[in-house]
């Protein structure tokens, strides 16, 4: 070996061949070292890769479960379990699980074939819940929107002001209102309100489509109705936003289908979570309807929805001032009359108006021109207004 032959020839020379030759030897079992280092590190970095490829196997080997929802406690190790069907059914529990997480409206896996439960879900979100969260309402801000100054400011008054000084309600001895209800014709600017209300103030916000909750089974759609206010109140401040609300919160009546009865109930839990015993100051409520007329009784009273908001088809003022606001983001030549287009906007709404910016585009690249002149605008305003007396 290279240490035994400098050893045996250490007696023979000089110190300073003695240091040098130290100086060799340190040198070589560092590098040794090294070398033993790095293959530890493959060896570790292999063990890691087998794993997770065991992991990986396992999970794809593993039985699907179903996913319910504990009612109560019946026994030792006795549950009532509500399948996604809703059949109850009771049921007992691994002994791996931990029984002290288990307790009412807990979601668990359970077994396919004996619906033991095998798991507790940590996740007690629904995930239509995490849908609503993630989507992006955009950037929208309060100068964004056009003739609607008045209702805006209405609309602050009964969701910004409570949420961020509810002290001025205490001192006036008025009751904070818990929520607003925006009705008018289809496009005039409900659902823009929101969404700049989202972006501007510093709350969550839960976007609820109201069709989409409208489950097939019995009892789901109430079920999801009290998760989201329960994550509303957990999450505080909270805005819930629930657009096309004529789809659940029409009005009550004594006969009907299986599904009728089931979005009647789905309205009962909803009213329920507005108006409980318990106060949901932190928690305000948006509406957005087409068809106000249709809505039940009980929605409409104060206490829930405390202010109504008529949104109109805009005046010729108002579209002059949603004109400007999309007309800036567009590339144009020459000289335009604002006067001449908007007088071509009879029975326009704030959708259309935004459709004429886009038109007036599409014209002006069918001539091969990445810029917007007068006569697109007038083109496009006549094409829409033409479209507009077919419906």
């Amino acid at each position: 070996m290279v240490s035994d032959f400098f050893l045996e020839s250490s007696k023979s020379r000089s110190d300073k061949e003695l240091l040098l030759n130290w100086e060799f030897l340190w040198k070589y079992r560092e590098k040794i070292y090294s070398k033993v280092k790095e293959e530890e590190e493959k060896i570790l970095e292999l063990d890691f890769i087998e794993a997770k490829l065991k992991k990986d196997l396992n999970i794809s080997q593993d039985i699907g479960q179903l996913v319910g929802e504990v009612i109560k406690k019946v026994g030792l190790n006795r549950y009532i379990l509500k399948a996604p069907t809703g059949t109850r059914y009771v049921v007992s529990v691994q002994n791996a699980v931990n029984k002290r997480k288990i307790y009412q409206d807990t979601r668990v896996a359970a077994d396919t074939s004996t619906l033991t439960i095998m798991k507790v879900l940590e996740n007690k979100t629904d995930p239509v819940i995490n849908a609503m969260l993630n989507e992006n309402p955009g950037i929208v801000s309060y100068k964004d929107i056009g003739g609607l100054e008045k209702q805006l400011q209405q609309l602050k008054e009964v969701i910004e002001l409570p949420l961020f000084n509810p002290e001025i309600f205490k001192q006036c001895g008025v009751k904070i209102p818990k929520g607003v209800l925006l009705y008018g014709p289809p496009g005039t600017g409900k659902t823009l309100l929101a969404r700049s209300v989202s972006y501007n103030l510093k709350a969550k916000f839960l976007k609820i489509v109201a069709s989409g909750i409208v489950d097939k089974y019995i009892g789901e759609s109430a079920r999801i109705i009290r998760e989201i206010f329960s994550y509303a109140k957990l999450n505080s401040p909270c805005i819930v936003f629930i657009d096309e609300i004529d789809a659940i919160g029409g009005k009550r009546f004594s006969e009907g289908s299986s599904a009728d009865r089931e979005i009647q109930r789905t309205l009962m839990e909803l009213l329920n979570q507005m108006d409980g015993f318990t106060e949901i100051n932190d928690v305000k409520v948006i509406m957005a309807t087409n068809r106000p007329d249709v809505l039940d009784p009980a929605l409409l009273r104060p206490g829930r929805l405390d202010r109504k908001l008529n949104i109109p088809l805009p005046s010729k003022k108002a579209l002059m001032e949603i004109f400007a606001i999309y007309f800036k983001k567009i590339s144009n030549r020459g000289l335009i009359n604002f006067e001449k287009i908007i007088d071509l906007c009879r029975n326009f709404n704030g959708a259309d108006v935004r459709n004429l910016c886009t038109e007036a585009g599409l014209f002006a690249m069918r001539n091969e021109r990445n810029f917007v002149k007068e006569d697109d605008l007038i083109k496009a305003a006549k094409k829409i207004s033409y479209c507009k007396n077919l419906c």
